[in-house]
């Protein structure tokens, strides 16, 4: 192994120990201006993998972009203060930092590229494709190739939210490490869409893991906080850091879930909040009609965690309601109903956490309804 020397990228060296901006080229756009994406670099002092951290593909995800603006300067967003995450002379490795892919989908505030392609369905993109596919092409052969892991960051469209988990592929080793590393109480199993930058990038030998957490157009003080941490447990995971991991109180491994859709149109009401625990049975939600009488209630087909639910009072017949995972273990139920009832923080130290890996042969899997969106 040779000596550990500057991290350059296009014409930008980081010296061990620095950190610096840099940018992809994308060309110009219709008036002639130039394109790019930006990026952040922090190189360590000290020899270690690289993982890249890229947020924003769907361009109205802004939990993503926040949670690395916190990540690399801290909540006061300037270097070198004490609330800073990372110091780069304390560091192994390289962190590629991506705050917004999608540049232009994020300025329209759309999930998609102008184009109207979701850029998220065509890695590793093509050199001499349309627009979107060129993007992607780039950005996974400069960003993606050149790293050893990489964490994309997402939230729910903006008719939803999402309970902070990970999902992953539970059948790769590697994935499964840095998913259960990351900390959230859910991890969901799936390989990915086809053309998303976490299955070809683990396909491609690049082991992905994606964290979901909140809605979209905004930036979620819950979401980020969850978002910096399970990063910094990775990369403690990966010796890029010193420091203990903060790990969850419980732990669920899912591979199949529930989709609660509704039976009728008409206007939501809703009874529970994401990560509410819930029985079979149970009323979650009532939809009326305009005049607020009552059409139909809905009940949860199983006992078990809410991890996504509506956030848009209207609904037509099958719109997704709720994303129940069945919860089993009895103990492990009892946790999260005494979790969500005492409104505990979501974190506290301990050093072994309850995992119950849980299978619903009625369910679907996240791939079956990513396939189908």
């Amino acid at each position: 192994m040779g000596e550990w020397g500057p991290f350059s990228f296009g014409e930008v060296q980081v010296e061990p120990g620095g950190r610096e901006q840099a940018e992809i080229d994308l060309g110009d756009d219709p008036m002639g201006n130039p394109m790019n994406i930006p990026l952040h670099i922090i190189h360590g002092s000290e020899r270690g993998p690289t993982l890249a951290v890229t947020a924003a593909i769907h361009g109205n995800e802004m939990n993503g972009t926040g949670i690395i603006h916190q990540l690399a300067f801290g909540s006061d967003h300037q270097e070198g203060t004490t609330d800073d995450h990372i110091d780069p002379e304390a560091m192994s490795g390289t962190l590629i930092l991506v705050p917004v892919v999608n540049v232009e989908g994020m300025l329209l505030q759309h999930r998609n590229a102008p184009d109207g392609r979701d850029i998220n369905r065509l890695f590793p993109g093509k050199k001499n494709g349309n627009q979107s596919q060129r993007l992607a092409h780039t950005l996974f052969e400069q960003v993606v190739r050149r790293a050893d892991y990489l964490i994309d960051l997402h939230t729910a469209p903006n008719t939803r939210m999402n309970v902070p988990h990970v999902r992953a592929n539970l059948d790769n080793t590697t994935c499964k490490k840095l998913a259960r590393a990351f900390g959230t109480e859910v991890i969901l199993h799936s390989n990915g869409p086809e053309g998303s930058i976490r299955r070809t990038a683990t396909d491609a030998g690049v082991p992905a893991i994606l964290l979901e957490s909140g809605t979209s157009n905004r930036f979620e003080p819950d979401s980020l906080e969850c978002g910096v941490r399970g990063i910094l447990n990775v990369m403690a995971k990966l010796g890029m850091l010193e420091g203990k991991l903060v790990k969850p109180r419980w732990r669920i491994l899912v591979r199949r879930f529930r989709w609660i859709r509704a039976p009728e149109g008409g206007l939501l009401h809703t009874l529970i909040d994401g990560g509410a625990s819930v029985k079979k049975g149970e009323t979650i939600a009532h939809i009326t009609d305009p005049f607020g009488s009552s059409v139909v209630s809905i009940t949860s087909p199983v006992t078990g965690y809410v991890v996504g639910l509506a956030t848009t009072p209207l609904v037509r017949p099958g719109d997704p309601i709720a994303n129940v995972v069945i919860v089993r273990e009895k103990k492990l139920q009892e946790i999260i109903e005494k979790d969500t009832q005492a409104g505990l923080k979501p974190r506290e130290h301990v050093e072994e956490v309850e995992e119950d890996e849980v299978e619903d042969e009625g369910g679907s899997t996240l791939d079956e309804t990513e396939s189908r969106a």
